[in-house]
């Protein structure tokens, strides 16, 4: 199976930190590969925050998000007590889905420990079934300066 690689993009627009728990440690004593997903999560909810939205409600009252995917490129160790630096930027954001693409670096060295991309689509939760992007938000996507 062909692995995909992913580009680091020339600049992000938000930024926030993360700093690694024992609970993030796999058996090997480094950021386990599963714990990746869960510090973009954090990171996503800062962004959103940031945005005054949330997952559930982008900013019209019904509309929220399920992901669609996600990618994740290794590219270092994180370590107990690393803080890391997790960059984000819109990316592919269309009416009904959009990407964030993310660069997770250690914050003391700056040296590379990820790259990783989730796809996302809106979502009624009332209804169960996908939902175009709120104006306002796509404007996010496209414009916000973080």
């Amino acid at each position: 199976m062909p692995k995909v690689k992913l580009q680091k993009i020339e600049s992000y627009r938000f930024k926030t930190s993360e700093k690694i728990r024992v609970s993030d440690l796999n058996y090997g004593g480094h950021l386990g590969y599963d714990k990746i997903l869960a510090l973009i999560h954090n990171s996503r909810l800062e962004l959103f925050k940031n945005w005054g939205v949330t997952e559930l409600d982008l900013g019209d009252g019904k509309t929220g998000i399920v992901a669609t995917d996600s990618i994740v490129n290794y590219l270092g160790e994180g370590f107990l007590h690393d803080t890391l630096t997790i960059e984000i930027e819109p990316v592919e954001a269309g009416s009904l889905s959009f990407r964030l693409a993310h660069n997770i670096t250690r914050t003391s060295d700056g040296s590379p420990v990820a790259l990783a991309e989730v796809g996302f689509i809106g979502f009624d939760y009332k209804t169960r079934s996908p939902s175009r992007l709120p104006k306002m938000f796509c404007d996010f996507l496209k414009n916000s300066e973080s």
